[in-house]
C-alpha cells in the first residue's frame, strides 16, 4: 500500500502561494537544482539521494524534499513495508518545471560558449 503527500501542495488554484514564492523558497536552496536533476534521472530514494553530492546532509535533504512536496514539484510515496520505504517522484508540474530549468541551463551554456 502506498500513500501520496500530493494533497499538501502549496501550488494550487486557491492557494495564496504563487510562483514567485516557489522560486524564492525552493531555488534559493543550493541543493534544489541538484536534487531535481537526480530525481528526474530516476534516483528516488532518500538514501540514494544523500550519496549523490558530498556535503548534502540528511537534515538539509529532508528540508528540501519537504519544500518540493509542499510546492507540488515532487510527490512523496510511502510504502507500508517493513522496513518502511519512501520514494520521491516528479509530479506533472515538476516534470515541466525541470524541463524549463534544463532549457535555461542550455541557454546559459549557449551564451557562455559564445554561440
Amino acid at each position: 500500500m502506498k500513500s501520496s503527500a500530493k494533497e499538501d501542495s502549496k501550488i494550487s488554484s486557491n492557494s495564496p502561494f504563487g510562483l514567485s514564492a516557489m522560486f524564492e523558497d525552493c531555488l534559493g536552496c543550493k541543493w534544489t537544482i541538484h536534487l531535481l536533476a537526480q530525481i528526474r534521472c530516476g534516483i528516488n530514494r532518500p538514501s540514494a539521494l544523500i550519496k549523490t553530492k558530498k556535503g548534502l546532509t540528511t537534515k538539509v535533504l529532508n528540508e528540501c524534499l519537504t519544500r518540493l512536496v509542499q510546492f507540488g514539484i515532487v510527490e512523496k510515496l510511502t510504502y507500508s513495508e517493513i522496513p518502511p520505504r519512501v520514494e520521491y517522484h516528479l509530479t506533472a508540474f515538476g516534470q515541466e518545471f525541470t524541463e524549463i530549468l534544463a532549457r535555461i541551463e542550455a541557454l546559459q551554456n549557449k551564451f557562455k560558449n559564445g554561440q
